[in-house]
This record gives structure tokens, sequence and C-alpha cells, in this order.
């Protein structure tokens, strides 16, 4: 058996977004009750390698009857496949339940990936006003 430790946090490694920065958190999440609905922030980047623990997040508030979860992703600056499917894996374990998932005020990020995958309908964002839909952090083109 070795004594040699893992040492995090003095390596750079590659983000979601191609930007490299010191082993650190990308991705934020919080969580409050509001009377029956549980609330979940999402700030950051959320890719391959955090998605799961909205997941695990999502599993660990459907404990009381119903469930009912709204997802905030008004802070979330990447969303890559693994984002989609995070959302469609807590979608399915709340509806297996008798609960609900609501998406809240998605970034412009987050509505244009998820309206190119075509599953904004599926993630209930598919009455979202237009002005939410047209506005955006990225240059005109």
């Amino acid at each position: 058996m070795s004594d040699h430790l893992l040492s995090f946090g003095d390596r750079h490694l590659p983000t979601g977004s191609a930007s490299l920065r010191p082993d650190e958190a990308v991705m934020w999440l919080t969580s409050t009750a509001d009377g029956p609905t549980k609330q979940v922030k999402v700030c950051g980047e959320v890719d391959m390698s955090n998605a799961h623990l909205l997941v695990e997040l999502v599993e660990t508030l459907t404990r009381t009857p119903p469930p009912r979860v709204a997802v905030d992703l008004s802070e979330v600056t990447y969303f890559g496949a693994h984002g989609i499917s995070a959302l469609l894996q807590a979608r399915a374990l709340l509806t297996d339940r008798g609960g609900q998932l609501t998406v809240r005020d998605p970034s412009p990020i987050v509505l244009r990936i998820v309206t190119v995958a075509g599953v904004r309908h599926e993630l209930g964002l598919a009455d979202l006003s237009t002005h939410a839909e047209h506005r955006s952090t990225l240059p005109p083109r």
C-alpha cells in the first residue's frame, strides 16, 4: 500500500467551454424549499463532468411525496448534451414518483441547446415567450 495521497487543485483542466482554469468547481447547485415545491438553482457550466450531480440532487429531493421540483437555469453559462440528459432523467424520475419537474428561466444558451435538440416541449419550454428566446449573450452574426 502506498502512502502517496492524491492532490487536487494544482492542475489546469479544460472545462466544457474549452477554457483552462485551476481544478475548481465549474457548477454550483443550491436547493431551497418553497412550500411543497423544492427549488434548485444551477449556476455555471453543466457538462459531462457534473451533470449527474443535478440528477442526484433531484433524486434526494424526491423523498417527500408528491415531489415537485423547479429548476432555475438562469445562471447557466454552458450547457452540453449531458445537461439535457440530466434534465430528462430528473423529469422521468419525478414523473415515475408522481411528481413534476418545472424548468424555470433558462439562460439563452440553455434555451438554444434544448431547441436545437428538439426537447423544448418535453421540458415544458414550448410556450416560453419570444422575448426570452431572443435575449442573447452571443454577438450578432
